[in-house]
C-alpha cells in the first residue's frame, strides 16, 4: 500500500492504518529500536508506542516521507526510554 493511502486511512481514523504501517514499516521500527535500546521486549514497547504517536498526530499533521517520519519518531521514543532506562 502507498504511503498516501495508510495516510489517507489516519484521516479517516480507520484502524486499518496501523495495520498497514505494522506490515510496511513495522521491521525497520523494530530493527532502529533495538539498535538503540538492545533489549527486545522494550523495543516492541517503542515500536507500539511509534504506531500510538503517529495516531495522535495524523490528523492534522500529514508527513510528506512516511517513513522518515516514522523512523524519527521511533528515535526519538528510543532514546528516551534508553536514558530512562
Amino acid at each position: 500500500m502507498l504511503d498516501e493511502e495508510i495516510i489517507e486511512l489516519f484521516f479517516e481514523r480507520s484502524e486499518k492504518a496501523l495495520e498497514e504501517l505494522e506490515a510496511k514499516y513495522g521491521k525497520i521500527c523494530l530493527q532502529t529500536s533495538y539498535n538503540i535500546l538492545g533489549n527486545y521486549s522494550d523495543a516492541e514497547e517503542c515500536v507500539n508506542d511509534t504506531y500510538m504517536k503517529a495516531w495522535e498526530v495524523i490528523p492534522p499533521q500529514i508527513p510528506e516521507k512516511l517513513a522518515a517520519f516514522l523512523g524519527k519518531i521511533t528515535r526519538n521514543l528510543a532514546i528516551s526510554r534508553y536514558r530512562h532506562n
